[in-house]
């Protein structure tokens, strides 16, 4: 649809109103603001959830690795055949073995239930989250900022944490790495010694006990995910299995594949080279009620902001109904003067659509430099009031996280600007409608 130069200069016009129509000029004006600022907020809402979901799932495969391999029925028995079968199947780069349980740590200070995983030390060096938090530069978060203490819990007094160790010397299997948030509850440092309680139970003189040892602190890493960070502590692979009773056995195979983006083609490979004796997981699938839960978190937020969009859009269909009333004599003028029907509904449909255009231009700015610089207004807001926005215990994330998509960005401005045409129509389609002669009477 062509827009003439005079069509275009009698819809700038008409959106200049004058003195006694200045009630039409501020409709109009809440219509633009509520398209920027429903454009706005749906970008910024959207870019957090995206973010939110892509940080945690590359922390998690980060730590984790891309894909996990198990039996199914308890531990894995003769690992090192398997493990050869699964660095075979293309587009795994690394599968290393892993003791998991549960465990009871013990401090002078503290007491704490803990996740404890045994690992090779190479596998354990190679995990980037951990081995990065260990080196000189890294500060309090993994972007360099320190940490929000507004949300640090209030019935806690963290110990400051010195020295965070290094992971050559878990080589020593009386060494253990840990959280640092973990290290702060139980109030302990690099060179510390904790003691280690397992569920299971060993055969005394005097009855069934606890299985104990005593270890030392060699090294405090800091991931940046709370539940890393307050509950995992990491030990050398023939310890954990000593300690867990496991003797030639394993909990589990963390697999890395060499392409990040598609790993999870990956798990039919691998356990069809497995003969299905044991099977690969991706961690969506291990943790599908979690992911669920944040995608219909994500489409709910979506449908709900979307709603200031369609309120905008009635804002638009408001201001050109009382538009089109106000100027019935100057629309009569026109259509004497030759206009046809058409001309006269694409004078109103440019100034429906230039509301809605300039409305979501500014409101896509807005969004996008929002996102762009969001956790320093976290940060300044949470200074300046003191209150917490954003609790890594809740989200398991040091930061808030927010990952802006160029394709959704892109649908959200077509979105609005479509309810902004759709809003535009009926008033466009009345001015057609106006009688020249009762108009010039009115006039």
């Amino acid at each position: 649809m062509a827009f003439s130069a005079v069509e275009r200069l009698i819809s700038l016009r008409y959106l200049r109103a004058r003195r006694e129509e200045g009630f039409i000029s501020i409709i109009a004006w809440f219509s633009l603001i509520c398209i920027a600022l429903g454009v706005g907020t749906l970008i910024v809402v959207m870019a957090v959830m995206n973010g939110f979901r892509v940080e945690l799932l590359n922390q998690i495969t980060a730590v984790n690795g891309h894909l996990g391999v198990t039996s199914g029925r308890g531990p894995i028995t003769d690992y090192e055949p398997l493990l050869d079968k699964i660095r075979a199947v293309p587009g795994v780069a690394s599968a290393n073995a892993v003791v998991e349980g549960q465990a009871v740590v013990v401090s002078p200070d503290g007491v704490r239930g803990v996740m404890v995983r045994g690992m090779p030390l190479p596998a354990l060096e190679a995990r980037g989250p951990i081995a990065r938090s260990l080196e000189p530069a890294v500060v309090a978060t993994r972007s360099g900022r320190p940490r929000a203490d507004v949300c640090a819990p209030r019935d806690s007094a963290p110990a400051a944490i010195g020295a965070r160790g290094r992971l050559a010397d878990l080589a020593d299997d009386g060494s253990v790495a840990m959280g640092v948030r973990l290290a702060e509850t139980l109030g302990v440092q690099v060179g510390n010694d904790i003691e280690l309680v397992s569920p299971r139970t060993i055969d005394t003189p005097v009855g069934r006990v606890p299985r104990k040892i005593r270890l030392r602190v060699a090294a405090i890493f800091e991931v940046g995910m709370f539940d890393y960070d307050s509950n995992f502590i990491y030990m050398p692979i023939q310890k954990a299995q000593d300690f867990f009773d496991m003797p030639g056995q394993i909990s589990l195979v963390e697999v890395f594949a060499a392409d990040s983006a598609s790993y999870r083609r990956l798990a039919g490979p691998i356990s069809q080279a497995l003969d299905w004796k044991a099977y690969a997981f991706d961690w969506i699938e291990a943790n599908a009620g979690f992911f669920n839960t944040v995608q219909i978190q994500t489409n709910v937020m979506f449908l709900v902001l979307t709603m200031i969009i369609v309120v905008a859009a009635f804002n638009i269909v408001s201001s050109l109904m009382m538009l089109v009333r106000t100027k019935g004599p100057d629309i009569a003028i026109l259509r004497t003067m030759g206009a046809s029907r058409g001309q006269i509904l694409r004078i109103f449909l440019v100034d429906g659509m230039g509301i809605g255009l300039v409305g979501v231009g500014i409101g896509v700015m807005l969004g996008l430099l929002f996102v762009r610089n969001i956790e320093a207004i976290r940060q300044g807001l949470q200074s300046t009031f003191g209150v917490c926005l954003f609790d890594p215990q809740l989200y398991l994330l040091a930061e808030l996280p927010a990952r802006i998509s160029a394709g959704e960005v892109t649908s959200i401005a077509v979105m609005a600007l479509v309810f902004a045409f759709f809003a535009t129509l009926y008033p466009a389609w009345a001015a057609t409608r106006l009688d020249p002669l009762e108009g010039l009477r009115r006039g």
